[in-house]
Parts: C-alpha cells; structure tokens; sequence
C-alpha cells in the first residue's frame, strides 16, 4: 500500500469562560435555560453488566441491555439506532467468533455471522458498523491489524501492515460515512484509507506524547480525540485542530451527536487497572469555543443526569449517542 504524507496546519483556541454547572434533564434544562438546545436521541453507556439508555427529551433512564461479560467482546449501535452489533465469543469454539445484528426494538437477532479469526485470542476482536449497516470494521488489536467484513462475513480488506510495521492493539479505527477508514498507526500519524483501500494517506501527523481515543461523527466531516488530557476537534482532512474542552483534571473521550452539533464527553476520568476507568457524562456544544468540564463547568456545559436525580451519570468502558 502507498503511504503519502502531507501537512495540515491546525490551531488552537483558547477562550475563558465563566463557570456556572448547567443540569441536563428535561426539568433541569429548562430550569437553568438549556432546554433551548433541544436535545434529542439517547446516551447509550456502559456500567458493568448493564448497558443503560438515558433519553435526552425526557431524562428518562432505563437498561438498554444486560451483557454478558464472559462472552461479549464489544457492541456498537447503528446511527439510526436501529441496529446493534454485538460481538461474541463461542462457548467451547477457540476458533471463530460471533456477530449479532441485534433489532433494538424487539431485542432479538436478525442475523447472525460466524467468523474465522485469523489468529491470536479472539477476546481482543471486536466489530464496528458502518453507516451503511453493510459492512463490520473489526478494530486493530494482536494479531488482526483492520479488517472489514461485509454483513455474511467476507473480507473485503484486510490491513495488516503500513509500511513494513504491524498496526496492533492501541490502534484504532472509525469508519466514516463513504466506508473510507481513519486510524492510528504508531503513536504518530492519524492515517485514512478508501474504498478501495489501495492507498493510505496522511492526515495529521501527532507530535504529542499522549493522544487517542478517536471518533468520527456521522457524516464523516469531523474527527475528535484526546491530546494529553483535552478534547479536540479536527476535520477529517486534518485541518483545523481546535481544543474544545478543558478542565483541572482529565477528559478521556469525546462522542458526537447524531446531528454533529454536540459532544458528549467523559469528564473527571479515573483510570482502572482492568477496563478503561470511570468518567462522567457531560455534553458540550460544537460552536467554536473552549468549554471548562468537570465539578466546575463553563455555562454551555450540559451535565447529564437522569430524571429526579442530582448526581451526574458515569460510565465506566464505553458511550455512544444515538
């Protein structure tokens, strides 16, 4: 494969803001003038064995699902939310793993697809849904680099290496809305690969010593990660790198709205020994600006708490919004 470099510049902005926290129930937001930014759609978020959904018109908290932490490797919802993906492993098969295209309204499967994992512990595998629903994007782990199924479980790509070195656990991948691919490599580069995955460019090399957790939101127009300890935005070109959250301790991650105006953001991170730690859940608007987080937010800063209930949400392994 061809690995182009080329450079884009970025900025950063920097914008005090007055702190004032801000509630994000339906009878907090509009208590404290919010309910203006007429959220919609719901925070899906992982707390252990229980998956909850809290929707953001009602504040209305219940469990999404119940997972089983000995067989699920990972799940991922489409951006219609009608479609969950859930990636398992097979009770007594140490060759192939499952995946699940779940019917979020009745909760039962409407396919099922049997891979074979190409090598290593399949504990490691799991699946992300493109867009289109069509394709499965199984991120980078041991042994796999990136693969791409389609919905039978074909490979359509595998990406094992770029530029004689091994793409491997810590990397990681999002598929944006024309199934072009952007993902880590080496600590340095944000890279990106499309259809038909015969040329890798570079989007943004990372002089930073700390930086991932990246997404993309739904059009494929927009990238956030974490640098250091903040979340920062960029288009998915590599310009414009604009930090969009600040705090005294540590973001871990940021989640766009469906609509790409929003971020939904983990906040005040405590890091764990054996999952990816603890986080709470705040939401920010995309509107240019540097928004404080954590116990002392800026006012734009949306806390999202459950109906009646005064204390923030926390997640502890993964978050989506839909």
């Amino acid at each position: 494969m061809l690995f182009i470099m080329k450079n884009v510049g970025f900025t950063n902005i920097f914008i005090s803001l007055m702190l004032l926290a801000v509630g994000c129930s339906k009878a907090n937001r509009e208590e404290d003038g919010a309910g203006s930014q007429n959220l919609t759609g719901h925070i899906l978020y992982d707390r252990g064995e229980k998956i909850y959904s809290l929707d953001l018109r009602s504040g209305e908290k219940s469990i999404y699902f119940e997972q089983n932490n000995y067989a699920l490797n990972g799940w991922d919802v489409s951006w219609d939310g009608l479609t969950r993906l859930e990636t398992s492993s097979i009770a007594g098969d140490f060759q192939n793993i499952k995946f699940s295209f779940v019917n979020t309204t009745s909760g039962e499967p409407s396919k099922e697809t049997i891979y074979p994992r190409l090598a290593g512990e399949d504990r490691l595998t799991a699946g992300k849904l493109s867009a289109d629903k069509a394709h499965i994007l199984i991120q980078p782990d041991l042994n796999h680099g990136i693969v791409v199924l389609d919905s039978d479980g074909n490979i359509v790509t595998h990406l094992r290496t770029v530029n004689g070195k091994n793409l491997t656990l810590g990397d990681e991948a999002c598929m944006l809305a024309d199934n072009s691919i952007v993902f880590t490599f080496d600590g340095q580069h944000i890279l990106k690969t499309s259809p038909p995955y015969d040329e890798i460019v570079a989007i943004k090399e990372m002089n930073y010593p700390d930086w991932g957790n990246i997404n993309c939101n739904q059009d494929g127009s927009k990238i956030s990660m974490r640098i250091d300890k903040h979340i920062y935005v960029m288009n998915s070109d590599g310009a414009a790198l604009m930090q969009v959250t600040d705090s005294p301790t540590q973001e871990r991650a940021g989640v766009f709205s469906p609509d790409g105006k929003f971020l939904l953001i983990a906040s005040d991170y405590q890091p764990a020994t054996f999952r990816p730690g603890t986080w709470s859940l705040q939401i920010i608007p995309l509107d240019g600006e540097m928004h404080t987080v954590g116990k002392n937010p800026s006012p734009k800063v949306i806390a999202v708490k459950a109906l009646d209930d005064a204390a923030l949400e926390t997640g502890d392994n993964y978050m989506l919004w839909r």
